[in-house]
């Protein structure tokens, strides 16, 4: 998976988060270095705009489902939810 293929999948997915149905919004990701991207958002609705790097090599062997967990699982940190 590349940088491109990520802000078109994760704009509009939906999280559930603290029993409510969210969504990301305005998916920003940044290629800081040869090794990591950067990737933060807004979750709709909320002012809640969490960040996450994660390593290259990490994005590229991920599947799409395995970065829309980690996706899911930093918004429902984010807002506060387990």
């Amino acid at each position: 998976m590349t940088i491109e293929q990520l802000v078109p999948l994760t704009n509009g997915l939906s999280v559930n988060a603290c029993a409510q149905a969210m969504a990301v919004d305005r998916a920003r990701i940044t290629g800081i270095s040869d090794r990591a991207i950067e990737m933060s958002f807004r979750i709709a609705g909320t002012d809640f705009a969490p960040r996450f790097r994660l390593p290259r090599r990490r994005l590229a062997s991920a599947s799409i489902d395995e970065f829309a967990a980690i996706v899911r699982r930093v918004a429902a940190n984010a807002v506060g939810c387990p």
